[in-house]
């Protein structure tokens, strides 16, 4: 049976555009040009979909509401056509899963579309950062804003650095979004494991690579080049790279448009460009306008509005009616370093509220991780001996221990002993990976 969407908008336009992604993914769009219309066909009839303008003269969070109480719910795709960073975390606290900026790229549609419904068909998160890593009141995450408007109106190219699951996509999309080449692709980069794929990117919404960087940097032309995890680029990619971006100039004159670079890292660039592991001219390049998500745990006062977005979404998701947290259970949460940052929480609320079913959530519901403070700890192991300690020395040795504990209470699963050590599981991988390198 085809998915059927329902495509909110009062632009006839815009309505046909939606249309054709809606044919694209072999679906049927029914269009809905007001509010009301909207909620009353959500009430009515099943949708697997819904992408909802949220320019409409009434808004279109009371749409959303709508959608997340639908049972099933329906994951919600929200326009977003003033190209601002406010508008899509609106959007984002309103409840919607993804965006898209007006006007877009057919492609970049199709993609996000197609794995919105794909996230809802795997009942889970998954490993990918969602919108909701925008959402805080913390001053931190007020200049992640503002540089992204800033970095959006100029044609430059940008390094963001953040930690895993702190959203360096969807800053990179939401930059895409707010800029005036919002209307062309957006080409994404994924580089490979070994020095051979290294160099082989792939495109949005798709997962075949090509070949040539080149043919990425050209089909992206009037658009915006993402590539993820730039310090993993072979040495040969770099130097094919940076010869790309010394003659897009020319490349731009005779295609008659302009090539936008955003990459992202999770590394200290400059210490590993002048390390020798990275072209220093290529990274120079790049960093014209750097760009830094601050972890999780540098906002501990957002996990508070971030669990309750996480709850609701949840809520709606399962068909659960898990009241909001308590003040204690926040508070433990609150403590917790989160190394995975939101992509980590979002997954340990969801966990919780499909645990919990419709009972509150309770102390004794956290990973043990969460439930473990200092007090519980034996006195002989957090007490300062009489003649001092090395204290890096004890906390590697400290967390060696740990590490094998929980790989043997596990029989070495490397995803169950990450989720007792309160970690992502690519932290432990790495950590084991620095040991045997030691």
């Amino acid at each position: 049976m085809p998915k059927r969407f329902l495509l909110v908008d009062a632009d006839p336009v815009g309505q046909a555009a939606l249309q054709h992604v809606a044919t694209s993914l072999e679906g049927e769009g029914v269009v809905a040009a007001t509010v009301e219309a909207a909620r009353a066909r959500l009430r009515a009839e099943p949708f697997d979909l819904c992408i909802i303008d949220m320019n409409l003269p009434d808004g279109g969070a009371q749409v959303i509401g709508t959608a997340q109480a639908c049972q099933p719910w329906i994951p919600v795709v929200a326009l977003a056509g003033q190209g601002t960073a406010a508008e899509v975390v609106t959007a984002f606290r309103a409840g919607a899963n993804e965006f898209l900026p007006r006007p877009f790229h057919h492609d970049l549609a199709v993609g996000i579309v197609a794995r919105v419904l794909q996230d809802q068909a795997s009942d889970t998160l998954g490993e990918r950062t969602s919108g909701a890593c925008l959402i805080g009141d913390h001053p931190a995450m007020r200049v992640v804003l503002e540089r992204i408007t800033q970095a959006a109106d100029s044609g430059a190219s940008v390094l963001v650095r953040g930690d895993d699951g702190t959203g360096k996509e969807v800053v990179a999309r939401l930059i895409h979004a707010c800029s005036a080449r919002r209307a062309g692709p957006f080409v994404t980069v994924q580089p490979g494991t070994s020095p051979d794929t290294a160099a082989e990117p792939a495109s949005a919404g798709s997962e075949d690579s090509a070949a040539q960087p080149a043919g990425n940097v050209l089909a992206s032309l009037g658009g915006t080049l993402f590539i993820d995890d730039i310090a993993r680029l072979s040495r040969e990619a770099q130097m094919s790279l940076l010869r790309v971006m010394k003659e897009w100039g020319s490349l731009s004159q005779s295609s008659g448009r302009s090539l936008r670079i955003v990459a992202a890292t999770t590394q200290n660039m400059e210490r590993v460009a002048r390390d020798g592991q990275f072209l220093e001219e290529l990274y120079y390049r790049l960093n014209v306008i750097p760009m830094e998500i601050p972890p999780l745990r540098e906002r501990p006062e957002d996990i508070p509005i971030l669990v309750e977005h996480f709850r609701r979404a949840a809520n709606a998701r399962r068909g659960r009616t898990v009241p909001p947290f308590s003040p204690e259970v926040l508070v433990r949460m609150g403590a917790c370093s989160w190394p995975g940052n939101v992509r980590q929480l979002g997954l340990t609320v969801d966990r919780l509220v499909s645990a919990a079913k419709d009972r509150p959530v309770t102390v004794n519901d956290l990973p043990a991780s969460l439930r473990t403070d200092v007090s519980d700890l034996s006195p002989s192991l957090v007490d300062l001996p009489p003649n001092g300690v090395d204290l890096r020395l004890l906390l590697a040795q400290l967390e060696d221990r740990l590490i094998e504990q929980a790989l043997q209470r596990t029989g070495g699963n490397k995803n169950r002993a990450a989720e007792l050590l309160g970690m992502n599981r690519t932290t432990l991988v790495e950590k084991l990976r620095r040991r045997t390198v030691a």
